[in-house]
């Protein structure tokens, strides 16, 4: 096996993902973990979306975004999600998605469709749970914890999971939040950690690692490897 990345909060910056695979020399043998929105903001999320969906060693869960963007694409169209979508910069990704052949808009639909809201990983004998923006916590093993994440707080949960007194036996990594906004939601941060979330950097506390440093606003786009915990960043 090779080496295993996560990543997040990519927001249409196509030259910073492609800039960031050259720098890990990912390969076929490795495997990437996309922790959701991929898409808006940005200009290029569906063809981000269309190169991933075609990776074998690539795998992406559900991000706030793509479900905003599955509930204001449905027929016939919810307005009020419509509304929230293009208010959070739905509007580069309704584009390209107009732009896509009918077989391929459809295709690329499904595959968002069928996103899971989670994924647990082992490396290195060590456990994670990968979700876009974090849960509720609680004491129990992972997959205790597992049977009753809510769809809504695994999308767009912030302050409450951020400062859960309860360290669980396992690494959560998330995305949703630019570590740099974090401090705005949390006191509880460790002071080191709120130095490097200052600087966008990824950060690491109470077995929580938050991996998006901020791409969608010209910040940087983090990757880490979990085989060994190297950092990897792509200035925006």
């Amino acid at each position: 096996m090779g080496n295993i990345y996560v990543i997040s909060d990519l927001h249409g910056q196509g030259k910073a993902f492609y800039a960031m695979l050259e720098k890990i020399h990912f390969s076929q043998e490795d495997k990437l973990y996309i922790l959701g929105d991929v898409v808006d903001r940005g200009p290029e999320g569906i063809s981000l979306l269309e190169y991933i969906r075609r990776q074998e060693n690539i795998e992406m869960i559900l991000g706030n975004h793509e479900d905003m963007m599955l509930k204001s694409c449905k027929y016939p169209t919810d307005q009020m999600w419509m509304s929230t979508w293009m208010f959070n910069g739905g509007g580069t990704t309704l584009s390209g998605l107009r732009m896509l052949p009918k077989e391929d808009r459809l295709a690329c639909l499904d595959y968002v469709r069928n996103l899971p809201l989670y994924r647990t990983i082992s490396v290195e004998g060590v456990d994670y749970l990968l979700i876009h923006a974090g849960l509720p916590l609680k004491e129990g093993s992972m997959e205790e914890i597992c049977q009753d994440i809510d769809e809504e707080e695994a999308l767009w949960i912030r302050g409450e999971f951020f400062d859960s007194p309860v360290i669980p036996p396992y690494y959560i990594i998330f995305g949703h939040t630019p570590t740099g906004a974090m401090l705005r939601y949390s006191e509880t941060i460790p002071a080191d950690q709120r130095e490097r979330c200052k600087e966008f950097k990824i950060a690491f506390w109470n077995h929580r690692i938050g991996i998006d440093c901020g791409a969608a606003y010209g910040k940087n786009l983090g990757c880490l490897r979990l085989n060994d915990f190297k950092e990897f960043y792509v200035k925006i």
